[in-house]
């Protein structure tokens, strides 16, 4: 009996032995909270899986992301694999904030247009709710992304930022160089300038701490999360770019200026026309060698054409040549949906509207 009992005991040591070293324990470090999580069955196969468990583990409702403490930097970074973990790490939990990650989500049913002209004396027409086809491929086409991919920049600051990065993972020494700094800035707004014309704080917050990802030598001393700084810099540098290709007449910017704005609205922080539902091509410029009187002459021709059967490639390419101008429309002038039916009577065309929800 002692005997049987010991074999028993013997298995279950070795059986619980066996259990803990599948097991993974983190320190996980949420707001002002430090908690404690163990795996039992080993790691999640992806980031995602973790990140959902944790969010029913501590009752966490809103999006999040994973940060990992790395042990040669003493410091934390973007977990973007599993596969950097190991027994006892510590994770940081970081509140996505609204506006950084974007989708858009397909509709599922086609609108009705059988009743449409019922409700023309009823519903306005602005620059937030607009039945616009798809925009030419030479204009902006993406939104702004999850993680923000950080551009190359010139030859000799990549040089620098080698050099800068391997000089701080062997002594901890930032990299300070003035000229640096400004070509980083300069290409920065110009790729930020590729997703919106406009970022805000939480963007520009993503777009500072993905450089300190990629270039450690570039964190901040001192600053409370290495890259406030920068984020600081990246506002100035973006209204600066604005304003370079403003002189140059994007309309996208334009249309913001005193000039162009309505005898009320004249105050420069009033009524600012900007992407507020993931729009990607806002306001863009005319098609290469389009003036307003070229287009307006597309448009009327539009008008006819539109009266007529059996036309639908040649109004799909008046459409997608006069884009252009039905934006500079809507956001510019706000006319009630009966005149701009008037003005656009393919738009309301049921293949269009159905191309539109596709």
């Amino acid at each position: 009996m002692e005997d049987y009992n010991t074999e028993t005991t013997l298995a279950d040591h070795n059986a619980f032995w066996e259990d803990m070293q599948h097991a993974v324990r983190f320190r996980v470090i949420i707001n002002h909270d430090i908690k404690k999580i163990t795996f039992q069955n080993g790691l999640p196969s992806s980031v995602e899986d973790m990140m959902e468990v944790l969010k029913q583990a501590f009752s966490i409702t809103t999006d999040i992301g994973l940060q990992y403490k790395d042990t040669d930097f003493d410091d934390f970074f973007t977990l973007t694999s599993t596969a950097d973990l190991k027994d006892k790490d510590t994770l940081k939990v970081v509140h996505v904030p609204p506006g950084i990650i974007m989708t858009t989500v397909p509709q599922e049913c086609k609108p009705d247009t059988s009743d449409m002209s019922s409700v023309d004396e009823l519903l306005s027409l602005d620059s937030q709710d607009s039945l616009i086809p798809s925009p030419p491929p030479t204009e902006r086409q993406n939104l702004w992304p999850a993680i923000f991919p950080i551009p190359s920049f010139s030859y000799n600051t990549e040089m620098a930022l080698r050099q800068g990065n391997e000089k701080f993972l062997k002594d901890g020494t930032p990299l300070t160089s003035p000229s640096v700094k400004s070509d980083i800035l300069e290409r920065l707004a110009e790729a930020m300038f590729s997703y919106t014309a406009y970022p805000n704080d939480p963007q520009r917050a993503a777009v500072a701490q993905a450089l300190i990802e990629k270039h450690p030598c570039l964190r901040e001393p001192g600053s409370f999360n290495g890259c406030y700084g920068w984020q600081q810099s990246l506002k100035y540098k973006c209204a600066n770019y604005r304003s370079k290709l403003k002189a140059h007449g994007n309309p996208e910017l334009l249309i913001n200026t005193m000039k162009h704005k309505q005898e009320g609205d004249r105050k420069p922080a009033k009524n600012i026309k900007k992407p507020r539902k993931s729009e990607v091509n806002y306001l863009p410029p005319h098609p290469a060698g389009e003036t307003d009187d070229s287009l307006e002459t597309v448009r009327l021709e539009l008008v006819a054409v539109s009266r007529t059967k059996d036309n639908a490639h040649m109004i799909n390419d008046m459409m997608s040549r006069t884009y252009s101008c039905r934006r500079r429309e809507v956001v510019g002038q706000s006319m009630q949906v009966a005149e701009f039916k008037e003005r656009w009577p393919a738009l309301f065309d049921p293949l269009q509207v159905n191309k539109l929800a596709q």
